[in-house]
């Protein structure tokens, strides 16, 4: 009967449990490299780290907080050496789950895929922090130091899936010390490409995302990398553009002259915009041409006032209407940032080493393709942040609940010679179930009331 009371457990599931059944995790780290010889199980492991934001608690709580004390049997250093492992293929593991999980999705027409590239940054305050640079941030017109997150994403018209990540870095870094590590490691790799120019290290992420079966229709980012030979460069690999173009000395060959955008608008643009359908701006489209890129369009938009932007399509057939709607799609990577940062713990890792700064983006990457996955299985559109919360709800009335029935079988064993002397163990197994699904029952209306 004691062994009987010992290996009873909660039987409450999650839809991150869910989930991670469904999409054959452990399958996947093992197919990823991810995994390891002897210790605690690996699987276990990525559900703890997956988990942290939802629990609302930092990896160093979770072998001083009493509520995890039972579900957490690894030692603090089995953790670090996890995220700090070099040859761990992050990036082979994001995108074998989010291929998963947009196959999930089903049929989706190409003219609503499309990729949307951007970067953000996260300020830093150690200056020991393995390749931590500094970089000019725009909200505050200065430069700070931090980490900068160039990301690539795939949008199907209803969710967004990132895919893609590369921590960049510039030769402004308060250290050059990089930990020594075997340079065939994926560590190693992810180093010089963090070394890289960031048009570089984007043009080789779309590559990569072709090479995947990334099957889109365009391209979208901002102005910063409008740049003939990147526009160029993407077309060639099997994508269009639409993007943002800055008002430069650039020169557009439009019917047999030269002019910059500030020409065009003045001289050719201006004077035949017209209202556009489904938005208070005018506008209008003029087919000209780049050096390396061929022919494209540029869609002058004006707010009816003095101020105008321009818009780059490589779809020369493409109305103004649908340019500006497939550009505003790009939003989704800024929400994404917003949500990794307000809810996943995006940058929020205590570690100076860059193998563990790329471990806690891909662990930020997971949990959104999760909550996407989920989002999907309901048949939900909108944001993910009443799922999250509603989760966290979940995950944290799940860990209480063990962590109750763990008290209640250490009373049963500690006065098992008064409680159940003389009981026979179909009698008390039926008991157990009763004491079981009370807790789960008030555990459920605890997390109703939240």
């Amino acid at each position: 009967m004691q062994k009987q009371i010992q290996n009873t457990s909660i039987s409450m599931d999650s839809e991150i449990n869910s989930a991670f059944r469904e999409l054959k995790f452990r399958s996947l780290l093992r197919r990823s490299g991810i995994v390891k010889k002897r210790g605690y199980d690996t699987v276990g492991l990525m559900f703890l780290f997956v988990l942290l934001p939802f629990l609302k608690r930092k990896l160093t709580e979770f072998w001083s907080s009493q509520c995890l004390e039972n579900q957490v049997q690894a030692q603090k250093e089995t953790y670090y050496r996890f995220i700090n492992h070099e040859r761990f293929n992050w990036r082979k593991l994001v995108y074998f789950i989010a291929m998963k999980v947009i196959a999930r999705r089903g049929e989706t027409a190409l003219k609503d895929k499309v990729l949307i590239a951007d970067d953000s940054i996260a300020p830093k305050t150690g200056k020991d922090i393995e390749l931590v640079s500094w970089h000019f941030d725009h909200k505050t017109n200065r430069s700070v130091l931090s980490n900068c997150y160039l990301q690539l994403g795939y949008h199907d018209g209803a969710y967004f899936y990132p895919l893609d990540a590369v921590l960049s870095t510039t030769s402004r870094r308060p250290s050059t010390k990089m930990r020594d590590i075997d340079k065939r490691t994926c560590g190693w790799k992810r180093r010089k490409e963090a070394l890289e120019k960031k048009t570089d290290a984007l043009l080789e992420m779309v590559q990569r995302a072709w090479d995947q079966g990334v099957d889109a229709s365009f391209l979208l980012f901002d102005s910063w990398f409008a740049h003939d030979a990147i526009i160029s460069k993407v077309y060639s690999i099997g994508y269009g553009v639409i993007c943002r173009v800055k008002k430069g000395n650039v020169k557009y060959a439009y019917q047999g002259r030269e002019y910059t955008l500030n020409q065009l608008w003045e001289r050719a643009a201006r004077k035949q915009t017209v209202s556009l359908i489904g938005s208070d701006m005018k506008g209008v489209c003029l087919n000209v041409s780049l050096p390396q890129s061929g022919d494209v369009r540029l869609l002058f938009v004006t707010d009816r006032s003095k101020n105008w932007q321009v818009l780059l399509c490589t779809d020369l057939e493409m109305e103004a209407s649908q340019i500006l709607s497939y550009y505003a799609r790009r939003w989704a990577i800024e929400v994404f940032f917003k949500d990794a940062k307000q809810m996943l713990y995006m940058a929020k890792e205590q570690s100076n080493n860059f193998d563990a700064l790329i471990a806690c983006h891909s662990l930020v990457m997971i949990r959104y393709l999760l909550l996407v996955y989920i989002l999907g299985k309901r048949q939900m559109t909108g944001p993910v942040g009443p799922l999250f919360r509603e989760l966290s709800d979940d995950q944290n009335v799940l860990v209480v609940a063990q962590s109750l029935w763990e008290k209640v079988k250490e009373l049963l064993l500690g006065s098992r010679q008064v409680l159940c002397y003389g009981i026979e163990p179909d009698v008390m197994n039926y008991i157990l179930d009763i004491i079981e699904k009370t807790i789960i029952d008030q555990m459920s209306i605890a997390s109703a009331k939240l």
